[in-house]
């Protein structure tokens, strides 16, 4: 195997060459997105009265940090083909090659540019993504209507809102037994509609029921603060089995190094966190997936001729995009429902893509 390092003139020219493409591809795309999201907006607004365009623009600006995690992966590719395709009809690889580099030699400013970028949106862009994602979320219920998920988890335990016509609860508990619809240890709170306080109920036991929460056993406290025992009660409601298994939190306003906090508390209360989990190591794999798309880009790339190549580019890009999208989706999707475990779910369209870089960039050395 030839072993010619790069020289750093080369290096720190193709590391610059690519990210100025990728950095442009990248703000079209979002830019395009963007135009396209901002209509579908405008017509969503268009429908309520006292917003306009003002609104779907504060949204849209709120909207878009949380869009590039999605669409970074797009960028990278559409800019990495434009830049091996241009190195490429300007011989500058054909002289680099001539010079005794191998294409997997040719490949590392790209793959060490990959990095570099996954990082960055790890540590930066993530973070900022996450709080915008939170906010654009809660200025869409309010503009839109209330959308909020009625469970809250914390340290503390979980905190529940059940609205209901003439009375709404506050409940609290340490846990929540999904097999059977339970509260572990619950505190229930009862409100009329002037938000003041009808009773506290301490039962021993409290189950979700088709229609109605069952309070067994324990102690009721009325108005006047009397302490009566109960036996059993039961409290209208519109809260369905499924409502306990969703947190408030989505992963996606969650930055990625607080995930794993969270997704401990979501086990010791017990409800599911394949979703988080697979998020997370998503997340985390995104430094494979660059990698991986900019060795498969180069090889193919490079490997085109002459005639036809920008067709051939827009083809790629087209292909390679959904290709990308559909795989990535489908597992996160299987990792989410337990199918597969998430750490496999996360990191395996990464890993999947640097071995096949590396097997067609050993290949076309051979040749």
């Amino acid at each position: 195997m030839n072993r010619i390092n790069i020289s750093p003139i080369l290096f720190r020219y193709m590391f610059q060459h690519l990210a100025m493409r990728v950095l442009m591809a990248a703000l079209i795309i979002i830019a395009i997105v963007g135009v396209i999201d901002i209509a579908e907006l405008y017509r969503r607004v268009a429908e309520k009265q006292g917003s306009g365009v003002l609104t779907v623009l504060s949204l849209e600006v709120v909207k878009i940090p949380s869009m590039i995690p999605e669409l970074i992966p797009f960028g990278v590719l559409v800019g990495s083909i434009i830049s091996f395709q241009k190195m490429r009809l300007s011989n500058e690889i054909v002289i680099a090659r001539t010079s005794g580099l191998s294409q997997i030699r040719l490949v590392i400013p790209a793959s060490v540019f990959a990095l570099v970028l996954a990082l960055f949106m790890l540590v930066v862009i993530d973070p900022i993504a996450s709080a915008t994602a939170k906010r654009y979320e809660t200025m869409e219920s309010e503009i839109f209507g209330s959308n909020a998920r009625n469970l809250t988890v914390s340290t503390e335990g979980i905190w529940m809102r059940d609205q209901g016509s003439n009375v709404s609860l506050i409940i609290h508990g340490d846990s929540i037994g999904l097999n059977e619809a339970s509260i572990i240890n619950p505190e229930v709170y009862s409100f009329d509609r002037n938000d003041q306080v009808i009773a506290r109920y301490f039962p021993e036991k409290m189950v979700l029921k088709r229609g109605y929460w069952d309070l067994r056993g324990g102690n009721y406290m009325d108005q006047a603060g009397n302490v009566i025992p109960m036996k059993g009660r039961h409290i209208k409601t519109d809260l369905r089995q499924r409502d306990l298994s969703h947190s408030n939190k989505p992963p996606a306003t969650i930055p990625v190094f607080e995930l794993w906090n969270y997704i401990k508390v979501l086990e010791s209360t017990g409800l599911p966190t394949l979703g988080h989990a697979s998020y997370l190591y998503t997340q985390l794999g995104l430094p494979f997936v660059l990698i991986g798309m900019v060795m498969i880009v180069a090889r193919l790339t490079l490997g085109f001729s002459n005639r036809g190549g920008w067709i051939h580019l827009v083809v790629l890009s087209l292909t390679g995009g959904l290709i990308f999208y559909f795989v990535k989706d489908f597992l996160h999707v299987m990792g989410t429902s337990g199918r597969l475990h998430p750490i496999v779910a996360g990191f395996s369209p990464g890993v999947i893509m640097v071995c096949l870089g590396v097997i067609l960039l050993m290949r076309a050395d051979e040749n």
